[in-house]
């Protein structure tokens, strides 16, 4: 699937985040959500790598945590 996510998903994420991460993986090193702001170059990352770019499948992460995915970072290496 090569589909990009729209501008419009991205402005929802960041407005239901808060303009925060929302990554809750232990594997990061944070207790709960994680606490980064999503400015500069945030990701939208898809919970289901196989679905669609909606608000439903994906969440907003910081650089850092999405690195630590399974799917995009430390997993796909």
């Amino acid at each position: 699937m090569t589909e990009k996510p729209s501008e419009k998903l991205r402005i929802d994420v960041l407005t239901r985040s808060g303009g925060r991460c929302e990554c809750v993986m232990k594997t990061c090193g944070h207790s709960g959500r994680c606490t980064a702001m999503l400015r500069g170059q945030w990701e939208l990352h898809r919970i289901n790598t196989n679905g669609e770019y909606t608000m439903s499948n994906v969440i907003g992460l910081c650089q850092m945590c999405h690195r630590n995915t399974p799917s995009y970072g430390v997993g796909a290496r």
